[in-house]
């Protein structure tokens, strides 16, 4: 899913300013469950540690950002999003 969304620049800690800054993007893949959607992300890094948590804390701002354009785009609530990591063969939820 394809997005373009403004957000103002105080709710990116750019500046305290409310012009808004574009930001563009490609959600690999979301489903929607009864209870909301679910986003997940691909991601091929190298996971320096077993648990995945330097890959969650990495992407975490772009699943944010990923959230919000999806809730714009359907007015539904996302419920969860993942990360799913090839080299450690598994999905990462992200919380936030």
């Amino acid at each position: 899913q394809q997005f373009v969304i403004g957000i103002p620049a105080r709710e990116m800690e750019v500046c305290s300013s409310d012009e808004l800054v574009l930001i563009q993007g490609i959600i690999d893949a979301y489903f929607e469950e009864p209870d909301g959607l679910v986003i997940v992300d691909y991601k091929t890094d190298w996971a320096p540690d077993k648990n995945g948590q330097i890959l969650v804390d990495r992407y975490r701002k772009q699943l944010l950002y990923y959230r919000e354009a999806l809730e714009r785009l359907t007015g539904k609530r996302v419920k969860k999003m993942y990360l799913y990591s090839f080299s450690l063969g598994k999905a990462l939820e992200c919380r936030g």
